[in-house]
């Protein structure tokens, strides 16, 4: 298992509920890729959502590492 900091923004903050510690943490399984932590927070699977890790953006199939730093932005808005 490894632990990463997840932070979402905006419209995406809701699918943090329950799943992410108070401290912005999430244990997951070693090996696991942007796509499994958007599986697991049951994230939308659309276009304009963009994943920072450690401020670099990465495609979903990027690998997570112990300590990484995960941002999670939408840039598509409801009106």
């Amino acid at each position: 298992m490894m632990k990463i900091k997840v932070k979402l923004y905006t419209i995406l903050e809701k699918y943090a509920k329950g799943k992410v510690l108070e401290d912005n943490t999430i244990i997951l399984p070693k090996n696991t890729t942007l796509q499994g932590l958007s599986d697991y927070l049951n994230l939308p699977d659309e276009d304009g959502i963009v994943f920072l890790v450690n401020d670099l953006m990465k495609e979903k199939n990027f690998g997570l590492h112990e300590v990484d730093e995960v941002k999670v932005f939408s840039f598509i808005a409801g009106g």
